[in-house]
């Protein structure tokens, strides 16, 4: 869970590992994505599938607000699951923005469910139930048919076999020899071959690798030393400067604004 007020940053190209299911408060935001322009205003619902490659900010002067809910595409797919147990894959969500009044109150009554401090005031078996609510009331209403068959990895062979060293060596200063070598393609092919396959270059893709691995340490509680270490930065203020290039605010805001 994590809430923003945006006024003039703007989000490169990136994609994320998981859904992202967002709904905005104040202000609209703009985006691309799958070479289609969006404009979520105040009240609308906007929706990522796993990889989806877009960028995003404001649409106006005034800025946004949102909150967003991101969700591992396994447990996702354990939740829908559970409400239709025949499904043979994920959701995929053609629609990236919707018009849902209903399920626009209902994710901002989950992000209060789970704030800092929270616990004191919900059962789990409220937070748990409201979850599986709003996931079921996302995918009945608002995905396409038939299921998306979300499998990372479905790349070319090639192109996944560069993806999973990456995997292996986000803390190394990995070049793109390295990665021509693994596929057997010249350096050349290979950024043509990937980019295809990714919507993005080896080195962005990369970099994203990286921000969304420290992403996810400091949401776990390591420290932003740590988190720099064991992604490939030099040290704190490099990782500070490319996590608010991507994310619009710095590794200690962002651990500062977790919503647990």
């Amino acid at each position: 869970m994590f809430e923003a007020d945006y006024k003039n940053f703007s989000f490169p190209k990136h994609s994320h590992d998981y859904y992202a299911f967002g709904t905005i408060l104040n202000g609209a935001e703009r985006f691309m994505t799958r070479g289609t322009n969006y404009v979520a205003a105040r009240g609308q619902l906007l929706m990522m599938n796993p990889m989806q490659v877009h960028d995003g900010g404001p649409a106006s002067d005034d800025g946004y607000q949102y909150q967003i809910m991101f969700i591992d595409p396994k447990v996702f797919g354990d939740l829908v699951g559970e409400i239709s147990p025949k499904s043979n894959g994920l959701p995929f969500f053609g629609n990236c923005v919707v018009s849902d009044p209903e399920l626009h109150l209902q994710l901002q009554g989950l992000h209060r469910l789970f704030r800092p401090g929270a616990e004191d005031e919900a059962t789990r078996l409220e937070r748990d139930s409201q979850l599986l609510y709003s996931a079921a009331r996302f995918s009945l209403r608002h995905a396409d048919a038939p299921p998306y068959l979300y499998q990372p990895g479905s790349e070319d062979k090639r192109v996944q076999a560069v993806i999973d060293y990456m995997a292996a060596h986000l803390d190394a200063n990995i070049s793109l020899d390295d990665l021509a070598a693994i596929t057997g393609l010249s350096r050349f092919h290979l950024l043509r071959v990937f980019r295809a396959a990714t919507g993005l270059p080896p080195h962005t893709y990369f970099n994203h690798m990286r921000l969304r691995r420290a992403k996810r340490l400091l949401f776990d509680g390591s420290s932003i030393a740590d988190a720099a270490a064991a992604t490939g930065f030099a040290d704190q203020s490099h990782l500070n400067r490319h996590f608010k290039t991507m994310w619009g605010v710095s590794p200690g805001a962002f651990i500062a604004s977790l919503d647990y």
